[in-house]
């Protein structure tokens, strides 16, 4: 009976066994993103048939009878397909997708429309990175690292300054050298000119592009070759970064939050000296009567110890805050995308600050089915506060950084009641005023002084399919800056000192309206053709109008600027208007044969009224072609090859960014006394040019794409050579003229340089992703001619335009040690700054030997701003819902100025001073690096050797570590949550000593120091 019963129960239950399922589940996501997406094939490789699509959730549920462990395979149009494996059922399995960054079938932006990257003739090269996005509040501070051949660095820590770009290298001298950016097809050049309405007290370092919002932004498109560039003609002489923001998708209505608070401080601080240290260097350089006048006594030095550290008191710890929110969605025939922002971030220096408060709202309707029509307008307000900027005398110091690094440390900050100390008994020449002094501290707080900028960003388009395959497209763009400067200083303050306190306010408003009529026709004939004819008008007309007053000897500081009618003293009331117009007309062609040759050909014509009559008009060609390689029947068959493209281009760009009006003779007003009566008269200020015409730039590049192992592997290389003609310089003119100079075409620049970036997923599995990225690039700098009229051009004492050499190279004299006791003082060349020669001193190389170290004739080359290479290292490791990412950024073999060493470095009886002094040349201490202190050495007026230093770096400039998780809310809703730490300028190596390697200017006198940045932040997504 029971044998019986036990075959009967296997056979009502065989049948269950047999059909029994299980179950998988599990989430699918961009592995940059962590967005999930939306019907993402998943099936089972041993069960055929057996297979399911993601939800609008990126959810997934998949029933098989196979058993554990299984293999899925995971694919999504856009994103290399996945194995992962399943070894038991019990939890769900998360999966990151890779997107097809470097797979040819990945549509890339180019100029007036998109482009397969398999099709692309020109170097082009695309940033996605949101994790970097999102610690930064301006995107060009993003592209430093990211980019082959992209030289990005700071021209000021200052929050809201702007970054200095460079492209395979500066072209030009006196035109600019910023690449064009075109935001959403809006066409901008960043110049901080924009938003500078002439109050230089309040600062003039404002980036227009701080106020444009990163994480609006989708992707971000470099266009490094001519062949890409050329569409722009004049405009892409410097190349062309082209920022796509982000636009709704079809499905369910996403929305979304991010906050994140950091905390920043001073990455490196200059070593000073204390006030003993300093009171002991006093006794040696003061003389008498300062030492009487001051009441310093050796004993009295002995006391004072450490004394104030003002460095410590200029520089605090500061807070950055953001928040982020956006709403995205769409429809069939609708997408949206609503945004808005707010960060307000605090300086390292005290006083200093940037806020931005911003919104953004992009939409798309399609009103019929080959009528689309769509509008994205932006508008941030933000401000910039904090100057630390000098007005009138300065007595030597560059600004209020340097004031207070080196107001000598036995001069307290306060008094013994709290309030600001003004009395300086060290401070001499022009401040001093009724013996008061200005305290750099005290103006720090009580100084007013903030640029605020609204900015209005509206580009409307419509684009109708006449028939298939032709499109008509029109887009009008109007982007609007308006600019308030205003600044004020009490009586007690620098720029105040003089004259009783002083305020000025200026306002700017910048506009550029924009209107572009393209018309498209694509057209394929078989598998053998295909062509794409681009053909189209543009219109764009920028304009300027500017008003600036300012007054001085105040009764009253409470009103400050708000009311300059309360300063007796009119100083200066300015207004002008600017306007200029550019005309041009494009056309491409991009042909395809057998979908293995590709060409494309481009031609710009424009009109610009910043040259004369007759030279307005430039002409821009250019050809590209591109052969895949591996379409061909001999690489065809290679399994593991999966691209290789060659790629060929020439052709001309220009450069129209020299200012308005250069061409034309100008007069200026001036004012004169007669008979006691103040008249008005105009004189000629500049001497117009009826040839001046445009900068040209003709480029040649060749490169290879090269991708392996199903594009775990991809290579980038390319070779370029460009040749800048026409340069415009302001060469000597005879005295007749009245003028010393005038703006001509003479002269060029070349530029020759190669590149290589690689990209690497060394690992992908179901829990485990890393991926790395690399790039280097060298680009060699020269000026081969200036014209006929002069062999070299020195700027300011400090740097030389001679062909031969690159931009940026420092000229002056070659530090040969010090002069010893043991050697004969009338051997030693003279420098004509200091012509009795002493123990202690200074020697220089006396180049042609005739006894004397003048400017004229021993000033040699000292080395050139320009890198021998830049490079850049990226990786990001993914292990189930953790993630970890870091970024590096170098440059190698620059040099940069350190003015500020200089000036420590030359001591005097009013000021503090390095510590490398402490190791200064004495009888009993022959150094050989420092020399004796002596008040009048008159080392700081001339460049040498000793302060061009290797600028070289290499920083981890973004680390940051996150947490993906899923809880569910509402009526089992799951919410995304994103949580991240990061760092940033976390880590230095470099061998300058000033406060930072990273700057873009020639001589660093102070500059606002980066800061070393902790962030910690939240993304929400439901």
């Amino acid at each position: 009976m029971g044998k019986r019963l036990l075959v009967a129960t296997l056979v009502a239950i065989g049948p269950l066994v047999a059909f029994a399922q299980n179950l998988i589940t599990g989430h699918i996501t961009d592995v940059r993103t962590g967005e999930p997406l939306i019907g993402a094939s998943v099936i089972v490789k041993t069960d055929k048939g057996r297979g399911v699509v993601t939800d609008v959730d990126g959810n997934f549920k998949l029933e098989t009878k196979v058993e554990a462990p299984l293999t899925l395979k995971v694919e999504y149009v856009g994103y290399r397909a996945l194995d992962v494996d399943v070894y038991d059922f019990d939890e769900p399995v998360e999966i990151a997708l890779i997107d097809n960054s470097n797979r040819l079938d990945e549509v890339v932006v180019v100029g007036y429309g998109v482009q397969k990257r398999k099709q692309l003739t020109g170097a082009v090269t695309t940033v996605k990175n949101d994790e970097l996005l999102n610690t930064s509040t301006s995107f060009d501070n993003i592209l430093g690292g990211a980019v082959a051949g992209l030289d990005a660095t700071a021209s000021s820590g200052q929050p809201g300054a702007s970054v200095n770009i460079r492209i395979r290298g500066g072209n030009s001298i006196n035109a600019g050298n910023e690449p064009l950016y075109v935001i959403d097809g809006v066409l901008l050049y960043n110049s901080s000119s924009a938003t500078n309405a002439g109050n230089s007290v309040a600062g003039t370092n404002f980036n227009p592009l701080a106020s444009i919002n990163p994480s609006d932004i989708e992707s971000i498109e470099v266009l490094k070759d001519v062949s890409a560039s050329a569409i722009y003609g004049s405009r892409g002489a410097n190349g062309v970064i082209i920022v796509t923001t982000k636009s709704g998708k079809h499905g369910k209505v996403k929305v979304d939050y991010g906050y994140s608070i950091g905390v920043s401080s001073v990455r490196k601080r200059l070593d000073v000296l204390n006030a003993e240290q300093w009171g002991e260097l006093y006794l040696e350089l003061a003389t008498d009567a300062q030492k009487k006048a001051s009441g310093v006594t050796p004993e009295l030095v002995k006391t004072w110890g450490e004394g104030t550290d003002w460095q410590d008191a200029l520089f605090r710890t500061a807070t950055t805050q953001q928040h982020q929110v956006s709403v995205s969605g769409g429809s069939d025939n609708e997408r949206f995308h609503i945004s808005g922002n707010y960060t307000n971030q605090d300086g390292v220096i005290r006083g200093s600050g940037f806020t931005r408060l911003g919104a953004r709202l992009n939409y798309e309707r399609d009103i019929l089915k080959n009528v689309t029509v769509g509008l994205k307008t932006s508008f941030s307000k933000s401000t910039q506060t904090g100057s630390q900027s000098f007005r009138g005398q300065s007595n030597g110091v560059s600004g209020l950084l340097e004031l207070a690094l080196r107001t000598s440390p036995a001069v307290p900050i306060y008094n013994t009641d709290g309030t600001y100390n003004y009395a300086n008994p060290f401070e001499a020449g022009d401040f001093v005023r009724n013996g008061l002094t200005p305290n750099a501290i005290a103006d720090l707080s009580e100084v007013d002084a903030q640029t605020r900028v609204d900015n209005t960003l509206v580009s409307a388009f419509a684009q109708w399919e006449i028939i298939k395959g032709l499109k008509l497209r029109t887009q009008g763009s109007v982007n609007i800056l308006n600019t308030r400067q205003s600044v004020f200083g009490p009586a007690t303050s620098q720029i105040g000192f003089n004259s009783d306190g002083y305020g000025a306010v200026g306002s700017k408003r910048w506009e550029s309206d924009q209107v572009e009529v393209t018309l498209t026709w694509n057209k394929k004939i078989g598998n053998i053709h295909e062509f794409e004819v681009l053909g189209g008008y543009t219109y764009q007309q920028e304009k300027s109008e500017r008003l600036l007053g300012s007054t001085a000897d105040y009764a009253n500081d409470n009103l400050g600027y708000q009311s300059l009618q309360s300063g007796s003293q009119l100083i200066a009331t300015e207004t002008d208007f600017v306007t200029s117009v550019l005309y041009s007309g494009i056309g491409r062609i991009n042909y395809s044969l057998l979908d293995r040759y590709h060409l494309t050909a481009t031609l710009r014509a424009d009109g610009s009224s910043r040259f004369a009559k007759n030279k307005k008009w430039g002409w821009f060609p250019s050809l590209g072609f591109a052969w895949n390689v591996n379409e061909e029947k001999f690489l065809k068959n290679i399994k593991w090859i999966e691209d290789l493209k060659l790629r060929a281009s020439i052709g001309t760009v220009g450069n129209q960014e020299i200012g308005d009006y250069t061409f034309l003779s100008t007069y200026a007003a001036t004012h004169y006394f007669l008979g006691g009566i103040k008249n008005t008269a105009y004189y000629r200020s500049a001497l117009g040019n009826d040839d001046l015409k445009w900068e040209t730039t003709t480029s040649y590049d060749l490169g290879f794409d090269f991708n392996i192992l199903k594009g775990k592997l991809g290579f980038v290389f390319d070779v370029y050579h460009k040749k800048t003609s026409d340069l415009l310089l302001n060469i000597p003119v005879e005295q007749t003229t009245g003028f010393s100079s005038q703006l001509t075409n003479v002269g060029n620049v070349t530029n020759d340089g190669v590149e290589f970036a690689v990209n690497a997923t060394l690992w992908q599995a179901k829990d485990l992703t890393w991926q790395v990225s690399a790039n280097i690039a060298h680009n060699h700098n020269e000026v081969t001619s200036i014209g006929t009229g002069q062999s070299e051009i020195i700027n300011g004492n400090q740097t030389i335009i001679r062909p031969g050499e690159a931009l940026g190279t420092y000229y002056g004299w070659q530090f040969d040690g010090i002069v010893q006791t043991s050697e004969d003082l009338k051997s030693v060349p003279a420098p004509s700054n200091k012509p009795v020669v002493e123990y202690g001193d200074v020697k220089y190389v006396d180049q042609n030997g005739d006894g004397v170290v003048d400017q004229e004739n021993d000033r040699v080359v000292l080395g050139s701003a320009q890198p021998d290479f830049t490079y850049g290292f990226a990786t990001q490791l993914r292990y189930k819902s953790w993630n970890l990412s870091l970024n590096f950024q170098g440059s190698y073999g620059n040099k940069l100025y350190n003015q500020m060493e200089q000036a420590l470095e030359s001591p005097n009886a009013s000021y503090n001073a390095s510590t490398k002094l402490l190791n200064r040349w004495t009888a009993e201490n022959p150094s050989t690096t420092i020399p004796r202190a002596v008040a009048q050495n008159n080392y700081s007026a001339y460049l040498d050797s000793r302060f061009i230093e290797d600028a070289s770096y290499l920083r981890l400039k973004n680390i940051q570590i996150g947490y993906n998780f899923q809880p569910k809310v509402g009526n089992n809703q799951k919410l995304g949550v994103y949580l991240y730490a990061s760092a940033q300028n976390l880590l230095t190596i470099t061998n300058y000593s000033g406060y930072d390697p990273e700057y873009s200017g020639y001589v660093d006198r102070g500059t606002y120091p980066a800061s070393r940045t902790f962030t910690f932040g939240v993304k929400l997504s439901y």
